[in-house]
C-alpha cells in the first residue's frame, strides 16, 4: 500500500530524502521535547499517562525542530569542508530557532526565553543525546546534500560543444 503511495505520488530520490531528513529531525525535536518535559515531571510520566499539555509540548518540539531545519536549510547540503562548517553553523541554528519556536508554542512568553535555556541544559546534562542530536542533524544534513545535488544536476547539464565546420585555408571571402 505505502509503496503504491510513493509512487503516485512521484518523488524523486532527492525528494525522498529532503522529506525523510524533515521527518527525522521533527521526530527527534519531539524526542528532546519528551525528554524535557521527563525533567520537569521528576520522570512521573513513566508511571502515569501524559497529559494533553505534555502530548503538546511533544507537538510543539516536533514542530519546532522542523521549522529550524526549514529555517536554516541553506546551510545544508553543500559539498567539501566548507559545506560541512556551514552545517555545523546551521545546526546551531536549528537549536536555537527550534527551541524558541517550540518553547514560545509551548508556553506562550515565558517558553520563549525557557526553550532555548531548557534544550541547552537538557544537551549539556546529557552528552550523549547531545551526540545523537548532532548525529541526527549531520545525517540530515547529508540527504540534503543529494537533494542539492539533484536539484542542481538540472542546471548543469552536460554541453558537448559542436565542432566548427572545416574551413579551406587560404583567402577568406564573404561568399561561399
Amino acid at each position: 500500500m505505502s509503496a503504491k503511495l510513493w509512487r503516485q505520488i512521484g518523488l524523486s530520490e532527492g525528494e525522498k530524502r529532503l522529506l525523510l531528513a524533515y521527518v527525522s529531525v521533527s521526530l527527534f525535536g519531539a524526542l528532546l521535547a519528551f525528554c524535557v518535559v521527563m525533567r520537569l515531571g521528576y520522570g512521573g510520566i513513566m508511571f502515569r499517562p501524559m497529559t494533553g499539555y505534555e502530548l503538546w509540548t511533544c507537538i510543539a518540539g516536533a514542530a519546532g525542530a522542523g521549522t529550524g531545519l526549514f529555517l536554516s536549510r541553506h546551510h545544508f547540503g553543500l559539498p567539501g569542508i566548507a559545506g560541512i562548517g556551514r552545517a555545523f553553523g546551521g545546526m546551531l541554528m536549528v537549536c536555537f530557532s527550534g527551541s524558541l519556536i517550540a518553547g514560545t508554542l509551548a508556553l506562550p512568553l515565558y517558553g520563549t526565553m525557557f526553550g532555548p535555556f531548557s534544550l541547552g541544559v537538557l544537551l549539556a546534562s546529557s552528552p550523549l543525546l547531545a551526540l545523537l542530536w548532532i548525529a541526527n542533524l549531520y545525517v540530515a544534513h547529508k540527504m540534503m546534500g543529494h537533494w542539492r545535488a539533484e536539484r542542481d544536476s538540472i542546471f548543469h547539464a552536460q554541453i558537448t560543444p559542436t565542432p566548427l565546420p572545416m574551413t579551406r585555408p587560404g583567402r577568406i571571402t564573404p561568399r561561399p
